[in-house]
């Protein structure tokens, strides 16, 4: 079971559920955190420790992790692949670092992953109690409880390079960068898109009050962009982050949508990869997907 689950439901069944709160890789607004204390008995896990592996010299600064480090990592806080996990974030504006753990968690063979709408702020607005945290370390038959990571990628899709250049031809490319960065700089000409991606902020999917838009506004959205339909759909950021929010919403659209996690920061570096600037949108004359 994935996809979304709402703050009410959520407490509702909370003796059920393993709760893993996930921080992000940078500071994502000043000022101190809206909420205090954690869900009672939350795993604490982080973008960079938890879900994302180390760089190298052709990776993105965050490349996905290996399969078994991820569930390693997970048996270390006492999760395990067929518990029933709800990850959130402390913020709103986080949102996205919650999907990102969903993504990689999910492509890991955790059966069952949602995202917490709203956080801990919505989380706190349905009733739901503040306290401390689970402590670090578990019993040693938790801990040494070892299965195999499956092999399959859980229904995500991983998308090289050459699967970038190809969506970006005949299907649609979603660019969830902000807008000054996917224009690019005159004169610094590793910067800009990539060819023919549609700009797509993923923030925009998310309500002031945290939560995900409703359902028809999220289609609409998505539609106007091209991405719903038969043909191909993929997603990129700087680092696979903001991005994965948008493959997280696609899959409530029943939509799959292909995460490029090494993102921007992997092909900015690399010259053999084409670049566009400007914030016209380009099309390939190659397909035409505005009735699919």
């Amino acid at each position: 079971m994935t996809g979304l689950i709402d703050a009410h439901t959520a407490y509702a069944r909370r003796d059920g559920l393993v709760f893993v709160e996930v921080a992000p890789w940078r500071v994502m607004a000043e000022g101190p955190d809206p909420v205090t204390g954690s869900i009672p008995g939350a795993v604490r896990t982080s973008v960079r420790a938890d879900f994302a592996g180390t760089p190298t010299a052709t990776s993105g600064h965050l490349p996905l992790p290996a399969r078994d480090a991820v569930h390693a990592g997970m048996r270390a806080h006492g999760v395990l692949p067929d518990d029933d996990i709800v990850v959130h974030t402390r913020r709103i504006e986080e949102l996205s670092s919650a999907a990102r753990a969903w993504f990689v968690l999910t492509w890991a063979g955790f059966t069952s992953v949602r995202v917490l709408d709203g956080g801990l702020p919505a989380w706190v607005r349905a009733g739901g109690p503040t306290g401390a945290p689970r402590e670090p370390g578990r019993s040693a038959a938790v801990v040494d409880a070892v299965s195999p990571p499956p092999t399959g990628e859980g229904g995500r899709r991983v998308l090289d390079a050459s699967d970038v250049l190809d969506i970006a031809r005949y299907g649609t490319l979603l660019d969830s960068r902000p807008a000054p960065s996917y224009n690019g700089t005159e004169g610094e000409p590793r910067t800009g898109h990539v060819p023919h991606a549609v700009h797509a902020l993923s923030s925009e999917l998310v309500a002031p009050d945290g939560l995900l838009r409703p359902v028809p506004d999220l289609r609409r959205w998505f539609l106007s962009r091209r991405a719903i339909g038969a043909h191909e759909v993929g997603a990129y950021c700087g680092g696979g982050v903001s991005s994965a929010l948008l493959v997280f919403v696609g899959a409530l659209l029943d939509q799959q949508v292909g995460l490029y996690v090494d993102s921007w920061s992997a092909w900015g570096r690399d010259p053999s990869l084409p670049v566009e600037q400007g914030a016209h949108l380009t099309r390939s004359g190659a397909v035409d997907v505005d009735c699919a």
